[in-house]
C-alpha cells in the first residue's frame, strides 16, 4: 500500500498534473485571494495589513491558501473527464433540449453553408447532421470519433480502449501531450467562469466600486473565451492525433486478438465482425450488419433555418455575462 501511495503521489507531481492541474488551481486561488483582499479595500491596506499580523496569523494565512490550493487542484484534476464532456455537449436532458438544440442548428447551419475543405477537421461530415454538437470542441472530438468508423469500420469507442496500450511510447508522448493541453486551456476556462461569476457576486455584496465588480465580471468571462478558443485548437490537434493512431497502428491491434486481415478479406467487413463480437458477443463468422448509408442533408425549410444571425451557445453566454454587468452595476454601484 506504501508503495502504491508513492506511486500514486508521482503520478500526481508529473508534468502533466502541473501543467494541467497546479498551474490553473494556483492561478485561480491566487487571483480569488487578490478579489477577497481588495473587495474588502485596496491592495495597500490588505498588503499592510499583512505585514503588521503576527506571525500566528500569517502561519494560518499560508497554511489556508494551501490547503485550498490542495482541495481546488484535487478537484480539477478528479473532473477532467467531466470537464471535457461538459465541453463537448453531452448534457443533461433539460439543457439538451433547450440549448442544446440551438447550439446544433447553429454549426448545421454552418457545415451547410461551409466548404468541405475547412469543416473536414472540425466537424463530422455533412451526410451525418445527426451526428452534430452543439459546441465547438465537440464537433471537432466527434469528427475524429467518426474518422475510423467512415474510413475502416471501427467502432472507436470500442476499440480505442483496445489500441491505447499498444501505441508506442513516443507516440504516447506526444498524444498525452496534446490531450494536456486540452484539459489545462479547459479547466483554465471553467475556472475563470468560476471566478467571474462568484468574484463578481462577493464585489457586489460587499458593495466594491462598479469598475472593480466589471473587471472582475468581463474580465473572467474574456479570459474564459480566450481558454476556450485555445482549446478548440488543441482539440483539432488531438483530433488529429487519434486519426494517426487508427491509420498507423489498426494492424498491431489485430495482431495482438489473433486476427489479422488476411488475404482477399475485406477490411472493413473484418473490423465490423470484430466489433460486433466486442459489443453484443457474436461470433466473428456471422454476417456483420451494414453501417447506416450515408443520406444526404435535406435543403433547410425557411421555417428552420431562417436567414441572417443564427445565435450559438457562445453568443448566448456573452449576451449573459454582459447582461449581468450591466445589471449588478446598476445594482450594486459602489
Amino acid at each position: 500500500m506504501f508503495s502504491a501511495t508513492l506511486g500514486e503521489l508521482a503520478g500526481v507531481a508529473g508534468r502533466r498534473s502541473v501543467r494541467g492541474v497546479l498551474l490553473p488551481s494556483l492561478v485561480f486561488c491566487c487571483l480569488a485571494l487578490l478579489v477577497i483582499a481588495t473587495g474588502r479595500g485596496s491592495a495597500h491596506d490588505a498588503l499592510h495589513a499583512w505585514r503588521q499580523g503576527s506571525w500566528e496569523s500569517k502561519v494560518l494565512g499560508v497554511a489556508g491558501f494551501v490547503l485550498a490550493l490542495v482541495c481546488v487542484a484535487t478537484a480539477l484534476g478528479s473532473a477532467q473527464t467531466a470537464l471535457i464532456r461538459l465541453a463537448e455537449g453531452y448534457w443533461s436532458p433539460p439543457l439538451r433540449r433547450t440549448i442544446g438544440r440551438l447550439g446544433r442548428g447553429h454549426h448545421r447551419r454552418l457545415v451547410r453553408r461551409a466548404d468541405d475543405a475547412s469543416t473536414h477537421d472540425r466537424y463530422p461530415p455533412r451526410s451525418r447532421p445527426d451526428d452534430i454538437m452543439p459546441t465547438r470542441i465537440g464537433n471537432a472530438l466527434k469528427a475524429a470519433e467518426l474518422y475510423p468508423r467512415l474510413r475502416y469500420g471501427i467502432d472507436a469507442v470500442l476499440v480505442w480502449p483496445r489500441l491505447h496500450p499498444l501505441l508506442p511510447d513516443t507516440f504516447l508522448t506526444v498524444l498525452g501531450a496534446a490531450r494536456t493541453g486540452l484539459t489545462a486551456l479547459l479547466a483554465s476556462a471553467f475556472l475563470s467562469v468560476v471566478l467571474a461569476v462568484g468574484g463578481a457576486a462577493y464585489l457586489w455584496a460587499v458593495h466594491a466600486p462598479t469598475p472593480l465588480f466589471l473587471l472582475c465580471l468581463w474580465g473572467g468571462g474574456l479570459a474564459a473565451w480566450a481558454c476556450y478558443r485555445g482549446a478548440l485548437l488543441r482539440a483539432v490537434v488531438y483530433g488529429q492525433h487519434l486519426r494517426v493512431a487508427f491509420d498507423l497502428y489498426r494492424g498491431h491491434l489485430l495482431e495482438a486478438v489473433g486476427r489479422p486481415v488476411g488475404d482477399g478479406e475485406d477490411e472493413r467487413a473484418h473490423w465490423e465482425r470484430l466489433c460486433l463480437f466486442w459489443h453484443r458477443g457474436i461470433l466473428p463468422h456471422h454476417v456483420a450488419t451494414p453501417d447506416r448509408p450515408a443520406q444526404p442533408t435535406p435543403d433547410p425549410s425557411p421555417a428552420q433555418a431562417p436567414p441572417g444571425f443564427s445565435p450559438s451557445v457562445s453568443h448566448l453566454t456573452a449576451a449573459v455575462f454582459a447582461a449581468a454587468g450591466l445589471a449588478g452595476a446598476l445594482t450594486g454601484a459602489g
